[in-house]
């Protein structure tokens, strides 16, 4: 595959990326309102949230200011983020393997960031790309991410064949996917210890991509790595990788959304909306008939078990 090509067909990568990822992130941030529960511990929960309590135990507590303690969210956060804390406590098998994956992916991350820099700043003619940070720190930062990626991948891959409670419910999709981003790892590894002008190619790749210039010059382990890349990208918005977006609204709409129902609130009317659908369920014990409403339902079954 010549230069040009891979350019050309990185655009429409990076489109299907960037349409699907948006429309599929849209979609989650619009979904009905969650079951309301209770869920403890809230980190954001001044003063309460390390042993689990809430404002609800204060009396006439909705005559009071409610404080959220936004360090300790984002502390948690933190915790979450970087070095997979729940995951490290409940299944430390998978911890082992899943932690350098995502360190991994954390430091490309840092890496990709550095390369478009570095690129915006050589088209510009702002910076050079003999400077330490292009030219040493990125291939440093990228060789360390591919390598902890590598390893990430190949240390899962594994546990969900040998582990038998994770070989019964690990699907062949999953399977895919690991695969995908192990090879993408490996491919970038041997870019980086095999290709002389690594930081100079992948700069000026990049680079190319801002300009639209056919002309570039590509090693051919690196067109496989880009193209890889960005086809991963292009396939991303259609998996359950998107987990990392559908995270955020996991702990700030569901387990961590403590807010009151206020009368006439927004929330009372997406909930009232909710309970007026007309559900068709299958389920027998539902005795939903698609006209029923989810309040004639519940009524219904009240009835019925007050009988009882």
């Amino acid at each position: 595959m010549s230069a040009s090509t891979l350019i050309l067909l990185s655009y429409v990568l990076l489109a299907i990326f960037a349409v699907f990822f948006v429309l599929k992130s849209l979609k989650m941030a619009r979904m009905p309102v969650h079951v309301r529960w209770e869920l403890a511990p809230v980190p954001h929960e001044k003063g309460r949230g390390h042993y689990g309590g809430s404002y609800l135990e204060d009396a006439e507590w909705w005559t009071k200011p409610r404080e959220k303690d936004h360090v300790a969210e984002a502390t948690y956060m933190f915790k979450e983020i970087l070095f997979l804390k729940a995951l490290f406590e409940h299944k430390r098998s998978l911890w082992w393997f899943s932690f350098p994956f995502h360190f991994g992916m954390y430091l490309l991350i840092g890496a990709v960031v550095l390369l478009a820099l570095g690129a915006l700043g050589s088209v510009t003619g702002l910076v050079g790309t003999d400077m330490w940070l292009f030219a040493t720190g990125y291939p440093l930062l990228a060789g360390v991410g591919y390598a902890l990626g590598l390893l990430g991948a190949v240390g899962l891959f594994l546990t969900r064949m040998v582990e038998k409670g994770m070989a019964n419910s690990t699907t062949y999709a999953t399977y895919f996917n690991v695969l995908l981003l192990g090879s993408l790892f490996g491919t970038g590894l041997w870019a980086s210890f095999s290709v002389s002008d690594f930081s100079g190619q992948t700069l000026g790749f990049i680079g190319a991509l801002f300009t639209a210039d056919m002309s570039v010059e590509l090693a051919g382990i690196l067109k496989a790595h880009f193209l890889l890349a960005f086809a991963f990208l292009a396939y991303l918005p259609f998996t359950q990788m998107m987990h990392f977006v559908a995270k955020y609204f996991t702990y700030h709409e569901i387990r961590w959304d403590d807010e009151p129902v206020e009368p006439g609130g927004k929330m009372e009317k997406e909930i009232l909306e909710l309970l007026g659908q007309s559900p068709t369920w299958a389920g027998p014990h539902v005795r939903a008939d698609g006209k029923k409403t989810w309040v004639d339902i519940a009524t219904d079954t009240g009835a019925q078990e007050a009988e009882k």
